[in-house]
């Protein structure tokens, strides 16, 4: 007999889908999974917490497109794994978290970690399932890959008993998918497609938003060429910056409120419409624009705002439609409308300058935002975790490259930052990745620089550091009074210290004009970096509070 194991089985499953890197935390059942994973080539990325695993799961697969894989042990590994799942299903990331279980004839005595995976995982991932057949075990890989990546994507679950993982069968019995998933995203209605660009042409302010569904149909280029094409100006959600650069003449990320609420057409595609997209509903946006609405998912169409035309289908496809469709009409269009939104995003922007150049002490983290988004390279990945921190960067920091920006998304979780951006360096080892966090963020997940450290992820990680939890403060002030917070105060600590003793770079940055030093002798240090950056937590007036409570603007 030609035996091979259930662990076995695992890593030749997981190769067959291409997968290069494991995200885990050691500990039983999994040690006969590690082997295999070895022996098949695969990288083996040991992480402090579980939650850590699959947001740096998270974190590759927004980088590459590509699922992320992480590997948890029963009981208190799927526990803490929990959050970082969640967190991928709010924010529809191909993710597929694979866990060990007990031995099925412990099942319900009360074994060591016995817990039901199922039922935790069942309400935040779009498939879980047991196996409970050796045979079997390729078979439900591949089904968690699929359900992962089919349709709007998300987190798929499969746990494995420890004696299927121990169980020898005849290699000729395993069940070995193939040609299994379909290669291409569905088209949309060859006629509603047709009345789209009808409405599109006819529009004065037409207006494109886009969201993730274009990260994972892999859609970026269509996208570009249909808006230059088109000559349509376009708006990202948080999750889709990049996608067209923000330097380019057709997008106005930073005048959108004004473009959301002018437009006469909107065609939201691959977007949700969520609190981050304010719903789709006045004020944010007109009540009387056309709607048209293009999601590969049927129950999104027509979610929290009527829509005038709904088109199921894979983002890439019905933008390569759309694209054939308007060469083929010849159609044109002038430049007032985006000229119009091009001229006002200058003067927003021009409004930021005074603090962009700000020489005061404590640094004001708007000219931190400004030294770093003059520094890092056109390609750099920058993933941002935090709360106030994370409003001035999306102002600041421009984002040029497709998958290149990262935030906690509709959840708000805090501690992605450092895991997101482990996962995108190991994905990306050639590319600048820094992650921006508040004080209060790099508490969750600080301890994954040592992480970092041990497995060559050389990550830059600039801590906003104001010894608050700003938005709180801020916040609590503008509804009770100047002075009037609970449980807002943190310890100006000193997080390059810690980075140190971790036998990383570490340093501590006072100064406006210390900055760019402090970012070229961090990156220079071949080596994960922290600097700890103090800045001035009384930047937020308190009169912005009603602005800070409306989280869409905020977001």
């Amino acid at each position: 007999m030609d035996a091979i194991n259930g662990s076995d089985l695992v890593a030749n499953a997981l190769k067959k889908e291409g997968v290069t890197v494991v995200f885990t935390l050691s500990g039983a059942p999994s040690f006969g999974v590690y082997e295999a994973l070895a022996r098949d080539g695969i990288r083996i990325v040991d992480v402090r917490h579980e939650q850590a695993a699959v947001l740096m799961a998270q974190g590759y697969a927004r980088s590459t497109g590509r699922p992320g894989v992480a590997w948890v042990v029963p009981g208190p590994g799927v526990f803490n794994a929990v959050t970082g799942v969640a967190n991928c299903y709010y924010g529809s990331a191909p993710v597929v978290i694979l866990a060990g279980q007990n031995k099925m004839e412990e099942f319900e005595l009360g074994a060591f970690h016995e817990s039901n995976h199922k039922a935790l995982m069942r309400p935040i991932t779009k498939w879980c399932a047991t196996v409970y057949e050796a045979q079997r075990v390729a078979e439900y890989i591949s089904i968690a890959f699929r359900e992962a990546t089919s349709g709007m994507p998300g987190p798929a679950f499969v746990d494995f008993p420890q004696n299927i993982l121990e169980t020898e069968i005849d290699r000729e019995r395993a069940i070995l998918p193939d040609r299994y998933r379909t290669m291409a995203g569905p088209s949309g209605d060859p006629s509603l497609v047709s009345e789209a660009l009808d409405r599109l042409a006819k529009a004065e302010r037409p207006l494109i938003i886009y969201g993730s569904g274009i990260l994972w149909s892999g859609a970026d280029q269509a996208l570009l060429r249909f808006v230059e094409t088109a000559n349509i100006p376009s708006v990202p959600t948080p999750s889709a910056r990049g996608s067209i650069p923000d330097d380019h003449p057709l997008s106005c990320f930073i005048s959108r409120s004004h473009a959301m609420s002018q437009s006469d057409v909107i065609l939201f595609i691959g977007a949700r419409l969520n609190f981050i997209l304010s719903y789709g509903r006045p004020p944010r946006f007109n009540h009387r624009a056309y709607s048209i609405q293009v999601d590969v998912a049927p129950k999104e169409i027509g979610r929290n705002r009527p829509i005038d035309l709904g088109i199921v289908g894979d983002a890439k496809s019905v933008l390569n439609q759309l694209q054939g469709g308007w060469q083929r009409r010849k159609l044109t269009r002038n430049n007032s409308w985006a000229d119009e939104l091009k001229a006002l995003e200058e003067k927003k922007k021009n409004k930021w300058t005074k603090w962009a150049t700000s020489p005061e002490k404590p640094i004001n983290p708007i000219r931190l935002c400004y030294e770093i988004g003059r520094f890092l390279e056109r390609d750099a990945i920058v993933t941002v975790d935090g709360g106030e921190i994370l409003d001035f960067a999306r102002n600041i920091i421009a984002a040029y490259t497709h998958g290149a920006r990262m935030n906690p998304g509709i959840t708000g979780l805090l501690g992605v930052g450092i895991p997101y951006a482990v996962g995108a360096k190991l994905a990306h080892p050639d590319r600048q990745v820094l992650c921006l966090c508040g004080d209060g963020a790099f508490g969750f997940n600080g301890m994954e620089i040592d992480t970092a450290a041990r497995h060559d992820a050389p990550i830059v990680v600039v801590v906003s550091n104001n010894a608050r939890w700003g938005i709180c403060s801020n916040m609590q002030q503008g509804v009770f009074g100047e002075g009037r917070t609970i449980g807002t105060r943190l310890s100006c600590t000193r997080y390059d210290l810690m980075a140190e003793a971790m036998d990383c770079y570490g340093e501590t940055v006072k100064a406006p004009e210390q900055i760019r030093p402090a970012l070229e002798r961090a990156f220079n240090a071949q080596k994960p970096a922290v600097l700890n950056v103090i800045t001035d937590y009384d930047t937020v007036e308190y009169s912005m509070s009603s602005q800070l409570r409306d989280l869409p603007l905020f977001q």
